[in-house]
């Protein structure tokens, strides 16, 4: 994630220009007190004519590793009308907004645990697992996207995960990884506003020191965009209330006053207790980033294959139990497959909330939701010897960009496992050279988002299945 300054902050006047202060506020001059700035929701004030009417697109990728409880996973039939299974129920109330896909795989690139570096690249000649990271990796699709559209944000993209560093699913056009941020406070700091004065610890508020701006501007808004300021304005204030109360436990002990909702900027991913703040507070930051345009790509990396770190508050070492399972039948495994399945509830419900976040937000016509699209899986099904065939994927959202959801779509004649003696389910179905690959919808994502990208990867084709 690139480091700068925010990009609403004032612009110097040239001379002669200083009388036509009274005129309509711009976007670049929004928000500016003694060098301290606020970055901006997307408003429809600030647009051009087309862009007033075109909502920029955007695209948030979100792993997660060490695969799933595939008995439970995929559901039984296709259509409308497939039944959710139990992670996918946690999604319920966003049904229509999602689509369940079975028999998705990157065809050459195996599984095992370089599965990160090879989720968003399909690269199939990516290195064996002692050199992962080492060896030049091909492009993810988040950065090539980035790189056709990265320049009208702040930020070109936003790569965040709880390990930090090379630890990530984003690969830059040389193959190398671009660094993870895991920073909580800074990138909060980046994105709302800089102090270089230091007066925010004495005002105890950075819409404190620019009230009056907002006053002022608010004057110049239509209802659309007056709500969506007042909206975002209060979401930085709850966010500051909480960290004031963040501090203030610190100095204590009173462990009942931590509130199930409270962003913990200080959140240590590696802190068995803190798991859920960072990852809730971490994805509360990818939206913000999305809200005030600071970026439209945006990609989390949970943490790497081999640890847990962010699930350890559920009392057991899911990378254990994963190889544990033994990729058995549910009957033989039950303990290890009933802590999977903890684990799969556990997420599902990180991604319902992010995904109601976005479509509670107005924007526009329309919300935030139908303006980004969502990816969601794991480069890895069964987790005891790593396969990476019928790869556990959700899209969501992106309906501007033509996505139809509310649907269960099966690939290359792949569906729900079915458990029998044979122990059929542990060998990946083969797969010819035609058959569909996870590079086929990375590539319909990037194309629909305006970047063409013909030859991504393993793919052969956009998935027009998906498409309205």
């Amino acid at each position: 994630m690139a480091t700068t300054t925010c990009s609403s902050s004032y612009a110097s006047q040239p001379k002669g220009k200083t009388e036509m202060s009274h005129l309509r506020t711009t976007r670049r001059q929004f928000l500016s007190a003694g060098g301290v700035c606020l970055a901006l929701p997307w408003l429809e004030r600030f647009a051009s004519a087309k862009d007033a009417v075109d909502v920029p697109h955007r695209a948030v990728f979100l792993f997660v590793p060490n695969g799933v409880n595939m008995w439970e996973w995929h559901p039984a039939t296709t259509g409308k009308d497939y039944e959710l299974t139990p992670p996918l129920r946690n999604l319920a109330g966003l049904r229509d907004r999602f689509t369940a896909f079975s028999g998705l795989q990157h065809l050459k690139a195996g599984g095992g645990h370089q599965e990160a570096a090879l989720w968003l690249t399909g690269n199939p000649n990516y290195a064996s697992r002692k050199e992962i990271y080492v060896t030049p990796n091909t492009i993810s699709i988040d950065q090539h996207i980035a790189r056709a559209i990265g320049r009208k944000t702040r930020w070109p993209s936003m790569v965040v995960g709880a390990d930090g560093g090379q630890y990530t699913c984003s690969f830059d056009a040389e193959g190398r990884p671009v660094l993870a941020d895991f920073d909580l406070s800074s990138i909060f700091a980046e994105l709302v506003g800089a102090d270089p004065k230091g007066r925010l610890p004495q005002r105890g508020s950075i819409l404190d020191l620019v009230a009056d701006q907002a006053t002022s501007l608010r004057r110049e808004l239509g209802k659309s965009d007056e709500r969506k300021l007042d909206e975002y304005v209060e979401s930085i204030r709850a966010v500051e209330k909480r960290v004031q109360a963040d501090i203030a436990w610190k100095s204590s002990s009173r462990l009942d006053s931590i509130q199930d909702d409270r962003l913990n900027l200080r959140a240590d991913p590696h802190n068995t207790p803190d798991g859920v703040d960072f990852v809730d507070t971490m994805l509360e930051l990818i939206y913000l980033a999305l809200r005030i345009d600071c970026t439209r790509v945006a990609a989390f990396s949970a943490y790497r294959s081999s640890q847990c770190c962010v699930l350890k508050h559920l009392g057991f070492d899911v990378h254990d139990e994963g190889h544990g399972s033994g990729d058995a039948r549910p009957e033989d495994k039950p303990k290890q497959f009933a802590n999977l399945s903890k684990a799969d509830d556990w997420w599902t419900k990180r991604l319902a909330r992010f995904l109601d976040r976005l479509r509670t937000t107005h924007e526009g016509e329309h919300d935030m939701l139908r303006h980004t699209t969502v990816l969601y899986g794991s480069g890895m099904s069964w987790p005891a010897y790593h396969r990476n065939h019928n790869l556990p994927i959700l899209l969501a959202g992106g309906e501007s960009a033509g996505f139809a959801h509310g649907r269960h779509i099966a690939f290359n004649g792949q569906q729900k496992d079915i458990p029998s003696d044979k122990q059929e389910h542990r060998n990946a179905t083969k797969l010819g050279p035609d058959a569909v690959s996870m590079s086929d919808l990375l590539r319909t994502i990037s194309e629909r988002m305006g970047v063409p990208a013909e030859g991504f990867g393993e793919s052969r084709r956009v998935l027009t299945e998906l498409l309205t």
